[in-house]
């Protein structure tokens, strides 16, 4: 009975090892969740502020229409989800500002744990301009590594006093901007 006893002591040890070694690394390790979390925050131009109690989902860019993950901003605007290990997501959130619905996303590098974003006008014009360019067929949701992503963003900059966030087709003329300066955040816009 203590050969029995001493044997399913060493299998819990063993366990125990393999799922702490697996998580540890960052979470580069063999788990394959990881944690996005951040605060999304209105742009100036229709208000600013926290988009607060806003629904959101969490996307892989390769399947847009297959949400990772979904739930409802905080009372600050904040969001957090747990998800499969991938290059990156998209989250996107929709809130009421002035009496308009606004969206505001960002894309998130997701293959390492507890990645933290602060989403806002900036993020949301090339969080557009990159999983619109997976959509075409462009690049794949595994070019959107950080790079491309900094890229993305960086060029979106520009274009943020000139979109107006209460209307779609603005924000897709600035997203296709950003694309077209970065080829698909291929590079740096000049």
């Amino acid at each position: 009975m203590k050969a029995l006893r001493g044997v399913a002591v060493l299998g819990t040890v063993l366990a125990l090892g393999v799922l702490v070694t697996g998580c540890g690394d960052g979470g580069n390790g063999g788990s394959n969740r990881v944690s996005v979390s951040g605060s999304a925050n209105f742009p100036n131009s229709v208000g600013g502020g926290d988009v607060s109690g806003a629904p959101f989902v969490i996307i892989d860019p390769d399947r847009p229409n297959d949400p990772l993950t979904s739930g409802v901003s905080t009372g600050d605007g904040r969001y957090f989800g747990i998800i499969r290990k991938t290059i990156s997501v998209a989250v996107i959130l929709t809130g009421v500002a002035q009496g308009s619905n606004v969206r505001v996303s960002g894309l998130i590098p997701a293959d390492h744990n507890s990645t933290e974003k602060s989403l806002d006008g900036q993020t949301d014009i090339a969080c557009e301009a990159g999983v619109q360019a997976v959509i075409d067929g462009d690049i794949t949701g595994n070019d959107l590594d950080a790079d491309r992503i900094a890229n993305l963003e960086n060029a979106a900059a520009r274009f943020v006093a000139t979109t107006n966030f209460k209307d779609p087709t603005s924000v897709t003329a600035a997203a296709n901007q950003v694309r077209a300066l970065t080829d698909d955040g291929d590079h740096p816009a000049p």
